[in-house]
């Protein structure tokens, strides 16, 4: 998982709405600000396994859409076990 975290935090860490964050910590703006999405690692627990939550006010906004593809595209390169939840 550290691999993907690395080259998911490098390739959004160029995006013009990166406006902070490393690794799976990173929080994303639009130009205009009336969108934010957050990517944050959470670790695992003795019941659960560790998982990428993305998340943000506006659900399905553009910046929301390309950071959510993204860390999908970024998980699934180096792993066989990709489950996409939404969490509410």
């Amino acid at each position: 998982m550290a691999r993907s975290r690395a080259a998911s935090a490098a390739e959004i860490k160029a995006w013009p709405e990166f406006e902070a964050g490393s690794g799976y910590t990173v929080d994303l703006a639009s130009r205009d600000g009336s969108e934010r999405v957050s990517v944050r690692f959470i670790p695992g627990t003795a019941d659960e396994f560790p998982y990428v939550s993305v998340s943000a006010a506006i659900l399905g906004g553009p910046l929301f859409d390309r950071v959510l593809g993204r860390v999908t595209a970024a998980l699934a390169a180096h792993s066989d076990n990709l489950q996409v939840r939404r969490l509410s």
